[in-house]
């Protein structure tokens, strides 16, 4: 890492002790995930409780929900119970990018975001449209909105497997702090498209928040909940690809 990067890493928020923790891999695929991501508001993951969530509690394949950058932008976080290593993901206009691979003490864990590139869909509070299924067969585990079947692989940066969605799920950008088990939201790869989304559940976000102002407050701390407590109706659906 040169010098001009590695500045660039200090003012977008990363601490130098983060850096100095990292393996030359870790911090050299780090670095490419900063350099391609969309940066927002760093955010805490904090348990309901307002402390620090620590991602070793996460049970394999028990999926947990936290809003981030907005309040009405929930992500699907989940532990896949498997290393997985850094991939590169394809975009339809060729500006492709490197996703860095799982974080936590095994580097299983993953965060997604759970609106669908294709309808805008998600894993709204009333309605889960937007899932997490466990590995079954010779099929590993994926996230499926199933508002039209779009299926994502979560051990390779999102990518579409099935049905109609234009490109890869959009992949949260995780900041892991391996001696205290925490970790921070600091923005996305890929195109997570909160402004398509905006437009289109423009109605239903009011509904759930009263306002556009409040569905668009920006989270300084990322409070994480089971999938099952987020959503009151969650929803099931085949698993394409």
């Amino acid at each position: 890492m040169d010098r001009r990067n590695f500045l660039d890493l200090l003012a977008k928020g990363t601490s130098l002790g983060l850096l100095l923790k990292l393996s030359p891999l870790g911090m050299l695929e780090f670095v490419r995930a900063q350099s391609s991501a969309t940066s927002f508001q760093k955010a805490l993951l904090v348990d309901k409780a307002g402390n620090p969530f620590k991602l070793s509690t996460l049970k394999p394949h028990e999926p947990f929900v936290f809003a981030y950058p907005f309040a009405a932008t929930p992500n699907i976080l989940v532990n896949v119970d498997a290393e997985l290593s850094p991939v590169d993901v394809k975009m339809p206009d060729g500006k492709n990018y490197r996703w860095p691979g799982g974080v936590g003490k095994g580097r299983s864990i993953v965060a997604y975001t759970s609106i669908c590139p294709h309808g805008y869909s998600y894993a709204a509070p009333n309605l889960g449209a937007m899932g997490y299924y466990k590995p079954e067969g010779n099929r590993g585990p994926r996230m499926v909105c199933c508002a039209h079947l779009s299926s994502f692989d979560v051990t390779r940066g999102g990518e579409v497997k099935g049905g109609p969605a234009p490109h890869a799920l959009a992949a949260v950008v995780l900041e892991y702090d391996a001696a205290k088990d925490e970790a921070y939201a600091v923005g996305f790869l890929g195109n997570p498209q909160f402004d398509g989304f905006f437009r289109a559940q423009s109605q239903a976000l009011r509904d759930l928040f009263r306002t556009t102002a409040r569905a668009r407050e920006e989270v300084s701390k990322a409070t994480v909940i089971p999938y099952a407590e987020h959503t009151r109706v969650p929803t099931t659906c085949p698993v394409l690809g």
